[in-house]
């Protein structure tokens, strides 16, 4: 089996559901995790990282996930966004997504430009861990989210399951790999990592610690597998293609019907 741990479906054509499931049966990519998509334009994405941008804030389209992983559970797995900086109303949103079938939290600096060690960060991590869903966020080169602060939260929540987002920051983040050793609640996800940093991860922390992502559609899902195929083969490469996502997955009851031995 292989899942996708990291696809961004928007309304607008480039990242449609269909242009996703299409690659998906083309490639051989059995399940995929969605994640909002749309609140940047991934296609400009360097204005959105030099302030050049602004994101789209206020409409995280979380209905559209939501609307794809209900019709097809044994197909899509869906992560739930939200803004910390609305700290409580966030919080108790979140919680209500994870009993409606939601399978984890997605947080995103480069949108709601908040600090990973701000009371609203902790108290989404704290919602994490009591419902043992993982929290998944990206790393961006600003104080108060760096791949530094990362790690602090994951040490300040030993029960709460962080995935971090796309090999850390830049090219080669030997930063996100420290975080990994040193966390054991730390995982790696792969999507837009170079073939050097993802083979250096290999090697120094093992497949247990890696889990295959695309970030469709800014990536294109069999380009970030062959990277893992190229990398890892064998039980390697099962456990980074799914066993790793779905050992996190089976933390709690969920409702899409998922079999390890596949």
């Amino acid at each position: 089996m292989i899942i996708d741990a990291h696809a961004h479906v928007t309304r607008a054509d480039y990242g449609s559901i269909d242009r996703l499931s299409a690659l998906m049966d083309k490639h051989g990519i059995d399940k995929a995790v969605l994640f909002p998509g749309g609140m940047i334009d991934v296609r400009q994405m360097s204005q959105y990282v030099r302030g050049a941008a602004t994101a789209d804030t206020d409409q995280i389209p979380n209905d559209l996930v939501e609307s794809i992983f209900t019709k097809d559970r044994d197909r899509y797995f869906g992560f739930y966004c939200v803004n910390p900086n609305s700290a409580g109303d966030s919080t108790a949103a979140f919680r209500a997504a994870i009993a409606r079938g939601f399978s984890g939290l997605k947080l995103a600096p480069i949108v709601h430009k908040f600090a990973l060690c701000s009371e609203g960060v902790f108290e989404l991590a704290r919602a994490c861990g009591e419902l043992r869903v993982p929290l998944y966020s990206h790393v961006v080169f600003s104080p108060g989210a760096t791949t530094e602060k990362f790690g602090e939260l994951a040490k300040a929540f030993p029960d709460t399951q962080f995935i971090l987002g796309h090999m850390g920051f830049g090219p080669a983040d030997v930063q996100a790999i420290e975080v990994a050793a040193t966390c054991d609640n730390v995982m790696l996800e792969t999507s837009g990592g170079s073939f050097m940093i993802i083979k250096m991860a290999l090697e120094r922390l093992g497949a247990g610690k890696l889990i295959y992502g695309s970030e469709f559609p800014m990536q294109h899902p069999h380009v970030e597998l062959e990277k893992i195929r190229m990398t890892a083969g064998g039980e390697d490469f099962k456990k980074i293609s799914s066993r790793n996502l779905l050992s996190l997955f089976e933390q709690r009851k969920l409702p899409q019907s998922v079999e390890l031995s596949q």
